[in-house]
C-alpha cells in the first residue's frame, strides 16, 4: 500500500496498513532545522508524509506589493487589506465592502485566472499516483467575512441578513469554480480551511450557522465531490455545537479537533467515527512548541491508542507545523507514529 492508497483508505473510514501522516503546512524553519538545505518536496519525502501539498495557506505571497512597507500591509486579489506576518496566512485588516452599496459594484476575482492552480501541475507531475495530492480551498465563511470585516459580517447576521446571503453568493461565485479547477488540475483531497470557532465556541450561534453557512458549505462539498475529490473540513476551535451540521454537509473527514479547545478526539471517534474520518490532533501549541520530546511521544502514542482502532484516522498536528514548533518535537511525533502506527493485518484493531 503506497501513501496515496493509505490516505484514501483512511478517508473511506477503512484500515490501511498503518495510520497515515498528513500536514497541510510545514514552516521552512522547522524543515531547515531537520534537513538543512532541503526544499518542501525533499523534506516531504524524507519525513514520510503521505500527502503532498502546496505548503502554504490559500493566500499566496507571490507578487505582493505593499501599501505600507513598515506595517507589511498589502491588498489581496479580493481587495482585502492584509498584514503579512511571519506565518503562512496574512491577517485580514480591512475589507472593501463598507456598505451594501459597495457590494453592488464589487467584482470578485476571476476563478479562471492562472494563479488559482499555480503550483499544482508541478506537484501532479512529481507525485501523481504516489501520494495524496492536497490543497486548501474555501467554503462559505472566510472570504465573505473578510470582504466585510469579520465583526461586521457576524453582526450582519442579526442586523442585515440579506447582505450576508449576498456576500456569500458573491464569494462563492469565485470559490466554487476555483475549488473545481484545482480538482481538475489534479488535487485529490481538498481541505476547506475556513475556521468557524475559537477555543471556547463557534463564532456564531448554531441557528445562524444553519441559516447562513451550512447551505454554502453543502454546495462546496457537493461540487467538490462531483468533481472527483475527497473533502476534509478543517476548522480550529470548539465546534461541538455545530459538528452535526458539518457532518450533515457530507464531508469525508474532520480536522484538526484542537485539544486546547476541548475537542476530545476519543469521544468524537466513538460518537462519529462511523460517519466521518478524523485527522488530528497533536497539540501544536504547548505540546509541540514547548514540551519535551518524551511528552510528545507519550501523547502521540495515547492519541494513536484512542483514535486509530478500526481505521478512519490520519495523524496530524492540531493546525500546522508552524515556526514555533520545536523540530525535535515534530520528529518525536513522527517517530512515534512509525513505531506504533501499524495495524495488525485484518485485525480491526488500532495501532499499538
Amino acid at each position: 500500500m503506497n501513501s496515496r492508497e493509505r490516505v484514501f483508505a483512511a478517508l473511506e473510514r477503512k484500515e490501511p496498513d498503518r495510520v497515515p501522516l498528513v500536514e497541510w503546512v510545514i514552516d521552512e524553519k522547522v524543515m531547515e532545522a531537520l534537513l538543512p538545505g532541503c526544499d518542501y518536496f525533499g523534506f516531504n519525502d524524507w519525513i514520510g508524509l503521505d500527502n503532498v501539498a502546496l505548503n502554504r495557506s490559500s493566500w499566496s505571497r507571490d507578487g505582493v506589493q505593499f501599501l505600507d512597507e513598515e506595517q507589511r500591509l498589502f491588498r489581496d486579489k479580493w481587495g482585502v487589506i492584509r498584514a503579512l506576518g511571519p506565518e503562512s496566512s496574512p491577517y485580514p485588516v480591512e475589507g472593501p465592502i463598507k456598505t451594501p452599496e459597495d457590494l453592488k459594484h464589487y467584482q470578485p476575482p476571476d476563478p479562471e485566472a492562472n494563479d488559482v492552480i499555480a503550483g499544482i501541475p508541478e506537484i501532479v507531475a512529481r507525485y501523481k499516483g504516489r501520494k495524496a495530492i492536497t490543497a486548501i480551498g474555501r467554503d462559505a465563511f472566510f472570504n465573505p467575512a473578510h470582504l466585510r470585516g469579520m465583526e461586521n459580517f457576524l453582526m450582519d447576521m442579526i442586523e442585515n441578513p440579506k447582505l450576508v446571503h449576498e456576500l456569500i453568493e458573491v464569494a462563492q461565485s469565485h470559490d466554487l469554480r476555483a475549488n473545481e479547477r484545482m480538482i481538475e488540475a489534479g488535487v485529490e483531497v481538498i481541505v476547506f480551511g475556513d475556521d468557524y470557532a475559537d477555543k471556547n465556541s463557534p463564532l456564531m450561534s448554531p441557528k445562524h450557522f444553519r441559516e447562513f453557512i451550512f447551505p454554502g458549505l453543502k454546495r462546496a462539498v457537493d461540487r467538490a465531490h462531483q468533481a472527483g475529490a475527497y473533502v476534509v473540513k478543517h476548522t480550529d476551535g470548539n465546534i461541538m455545537p455545530i459538528l452535526e451540521m458539518i457532518l450533515e454537509a457530507g464531508v469525508d473527514a474532520i480536522n484538526p479537533l484542537e485539544p486546547v479547545a476541548g475537542m476530545d478526539i476519543g469521544l468524537i471517534k466513538q460518537k462519529y467515527g462511523d460517519r466521518v474520518a478524523i485527522i488530528g490532533n497533536i497539540d501544536c501549541g504547548y505540546l509541540l512548541s514547548e514540551a519535551s520530546p518524551e511528552e510528545v511521544r507519550r501523547v502521540t502514542r495515547q492519541t494513536l491508542e484512542i483514535a486509530a482502532p478500526g481505521g478512519g484516522f490520519c495523524l496530524s498536528s492540531s493546525n500546522s507545523i508552524h515556526s514555533s514548533v520545536k523540530p525535535e518535537n515534530y520528529l518525536a511525533m513522527v517517530e512515534t507514529l512509525r513505531e506504533f502506527g501499524a495495524y495488525e493485518e485484518s485485525s480491526g484493531q488500532g495501532a499499538v
